[in-house]
């Protein structure tokens, strides 16, 4: 192991002339290694490591002068306990190389990263902490006192001498917005990475860096076998962890509050695709959050930051003494439950979550939607969703229903709005998904006691919020660390969905409808449908159809080559994609030609189909055109994955991930009985159980029957299709959360 010698370079010791003041930090200290040493031994070895970190960072040289008995090098040593036990060693020195370059200190992280690296030369995680760390080499970095700081100077433009070159950059920049907004992605990126080049070094447009990677992300613009992707995400990791390094204070997220002088240039929407380090996917959220406080103050008019009333953010405290009081003097007592979304109309969440409201208890809740965003437009409702219209299906069950289109981008208004409702738990269905749809400010102002994240952006948010609705497959317990929210643990899945009680929705069937001559809805086999591809284009008659809708934005090149190999495996079969975005075909195409020999031939047996804007047609396409899902990593198919469980079509998904977003359909096959559709080791894996399904027709059968039995079965109906069962669930969290907030306990973790 390391010399230990190095934690007092580290970790030097502070003078201090009063007494009682190191006693209370040495107290504090102990408070944590006893702590530590509890967790250890019922086996929370995450949980136990991160209070022996924090004990050794408020290490004094007076801490024995004062009776304890603990030296630095044993609490170091319980800390890489926590690893060693679990064979996780690795883990533990990319810890303390993480945690030495957020405090700044270079010589040490490089030490414990290639410490990491010599166990594993190909980690991931070291590995992308290693350019981090070249990048706080070569570039400046602004240190706690404001003074800036490199070791190979300041290699960055001239911010004052450029001028002429910014206004160009602005203009890129601008004009690139305007592609982005209407989608044309190719033409967006060119303009951002003109504007990158103009701006390097300047923080305002740093983000046309990240808007030009994620607008190639978007069309699977790759370059040459994934190149040009390998360097767009590398420049994410570098210009990531540049900018928490600078704009960060205040430490680890362990150790205390931070803060930042900006958030990050890249979005955490953004990233959730892209296979970066899940640790830098939490700071790039805490950034975002933490810039939530000063969004609410800012005045449009004057381009000001004004003072926020004195009365915000709303003090909880105040809230609980007079719910309190309401909750024991009322027999007729119900828990107030707000759900806020711009999105209350014909979007994904809403399939998935509007016939929720109709069982929540009546006498135990008042529910009440707080919609931010317009209805669908009239002749979208009567031509596309054919009549139906899931804002009225849900204004018709809840209490109320405030439309507040008027209010949604005024922060304080918004927050005075839902105050005043006396709400006790507001529920987010936005999240990061739609940010600039309205007030993104909002929950830094606490309109409600308790705040709960639930289901639309998969990931943390990073502050502001009590509690995140998950799994604890989707969110493993060793996880927590990844979250600035605690957890709710549903049972059976965390996903609300309602295929199975939908009037529209087409349960499946273990035989398929004859074929007609031209495509009907619910008709053929996923063979003889063949993604409506033209017969004299790849195999006259397909073995198999292995398919993904999910947008193009959660493929990457690693996923499309094992689908490249899946396909050689398998003969004969196809590949079935959604056209998401058109932009994105060639690309794809190019790339297939250019990493494959055979790559001709194997674009001939890939296929794409257009755009359904019903959704209840887009389900029902999973059960004409595919046998079975191969799923994206590290962002799952969410929506489309139920649509197509619900269409008995198998998912296969990489299980290998810490993201929540990459975990969704690992918790589904699990409650569906399905786990050996779980590729835990990773793509290889993933291969080969697509290959076995595809190739083994008996196991394939027996696997789609599996699924299908869930999917039509009633009294009881199964629990991973019972949204009934789900909102019961639902509630107890809910009253779980409320008890915990009406008597004053420690936010913690809650399992149902």
């Amino acid at each position: 192991l390391v010399s230990l010698t190095f934690l007092f370079v580290i970790f030097p010791f502070r003078s201090c002339s009063v007494v009682s003041a190191v006693q209370i930090i040495a107290e504090d200290s102990l408070t944590n290694i006893q702590e530590g040493q509890r967790l250890f031994k019922i086996g929370s070895h995450d949980e136990a490591a991160n209070h022996f970190w924090s004990a050794i960072l408020k290490y004094e040289k007076t801490f024995q002068s004062i009776g304890v008995e603990h030296s630095l090098q044993d609490i170091f040593h319980s800390f890489l306990q926590c690893f060693a036990v679990r064979d996780r060693i690795i883990d533990g020195f990319i810890y303390v190389g993480r945690e030495s370059l957020m405090r700044k200190q270079p010589n040490m992280a490089e030490t414990y990263i290639n410490e990491a690296l010599k166990i594993d030369s190909e980690n991931k995680e070291a590995l992308a902490l290693q350019r981090a760390l070249k990048t706080f080499k070569e570039y400046p970095i602004v240190s706690d006192d404001g003074a800036v700081t490199t070791t190979k100077g300041n290699n960055f433009p001239d911010s004052h001498g450029g001028r002429d070159s910014f206004l160009l950059a602005e203009q890129k920049f601008n004009t690139g917005i305007h592609f982005f907004n209407q989608k044309k992605f190719q033409l967006a990126s060119g303009f951002f990475d003109e504007a990158c080049n103009l701006s390097e070094g300047q923080h305002h447009y740093v983000a046309a860096c990240t808007n030009a990677v994620y607008c190639r992300a978007n069309t699977l613009d790759w370059g040459l076998n994934g190149t040009q992707f390998a360097e767009d995400m590398a420049r994410i990791e570098e210009i990531t962890w540049r900018e928490i390094i600078s704009l960060r204070k205040g430490g680890s997220k362990i150790t205390g509050t931070s803060t930042w002088t900006r958030s990050t240039s890249v979005h955490p929407h953004m990233v959730l695709g892209y296979p970066v380090d899940p640790v830098l996917k939490y700071f790039i959220s805490e950034s975002h959050a933490f810039m939530d406080e000063p969004l609410a103050r800012y005045d449009g008019e004057t381009g000001s930051l004004k003072q926020l009333p004195s009365h915000l953010p709303y003090d909880v405290g105040v809230r609980r003494e007079k719910t309190k009081a309401d909750y024991k003097s009322k027999d007729t007592f119900k828990i107030r439950v707000g759900f806020v979304s711009s999105g209350f109309k014909s979007k994904a969440v809403m399939f998935l979550s509007h016939a929720m409201f109709q069982f929540f208890d009546k006498d135990k809740f008042e529910v009440h939607i707080v919609s931010a965003g317009g209805p669908d437009n009239p002749r979208f409702i009567s031509d596309a969703m054919r009549g139906v219209d899931w804002r009225e299906n849900v204004r018709k069950n809840v209490d109320y229903f405030h439309d507040v289109q008027d209010i949604s981008n005024d922060h304080i208004a918004l927050a005075k709005f839902i105050h005043d409702l006396d709400v006790h738990i507001l529920v987010e269905w936005d999240g990061y998904a739609r940010s600039g749809d309205r007030a993104q400010g909002l929950f830094a102002l606490r309109p409600a006691p308790v705040q709960i994240l639930h289901q639309e952006f998969l990931g943390t948010m990073g502050g502001h919020f009590d509690y995140i609705i998950t799994d604890k497959i989707t969110s493993p317990e060793d996880t927590q660390n990844l979250y600035s929210e605690k957890m709710i643990y549903m049972p059976n899945h965390f996903f609300s969905k309602a295929h199975a009680i939908m009037r529209d929705v087409k349960d499946p069937s273990y035989d398929f409808k004859p074929k007609k001559t031209e495509y009907v809805y619910g008709t053929g086999s996923p063979q003889e449908n063949r993604c409506l591809s033209s017969l004299d284009i790849g195999p006259k008659e397909a073995s198999f159809v292995f398919c993904n809708f999910n947008k193009f934005l959660k493929n990457n090149p690693e996923t499309v080559i094992s689908y490249i190999q899946i396909l050689r495996n398998v003969p004969d079969s196809i590949l079935c994609l959604l056209e998401n975005p058109t932009e994105g075909i060639p690309n794809l195409r190019k790339f297939v030609n250019d990493f494959a020999s055979d790559g001709s031939i194997l674009n001939e047996r890939i296929h794409f189909l257009p755009w359904a804007a019903n959704p209840f047609d887009h389900q029902m396409r999973s059960q004409d055109f595919c046998n079975i899902v191969l799923d994206s990593y590290p962002y799952n198919g969410h929506t489309t994955a139920q649509d197509a469980l619900y269409g008995g079509v198998p998912i296969v998904t990489r299980s290998d991930g810490l993201d929540m977003s990459s975990r969704v359909s690992t918790s589904a096959n699990v409650v569906l009985c399905l786990e050996e559709l779980n590729a835990y080791d990773g793509p290889s894996q993933y291969v080969e159980i697509a290959t076995k399904l595809g190739t083994n027709k008996d196991y394939f059968q027996a696997i789609r029957n599996k699924l299908i039995g869930t999917c039509l079965q009633r009294e009881p109906m199964h629990p991973y299709w019972d949204v009934a069962r789900y909102v019961f669930n639902f509630s107890e969290g809910i009253v779980k959360a409320f008890e915990t907030f009406i008597y004053g306990n420690e936010v913690s973790h809650i399992e149902i």
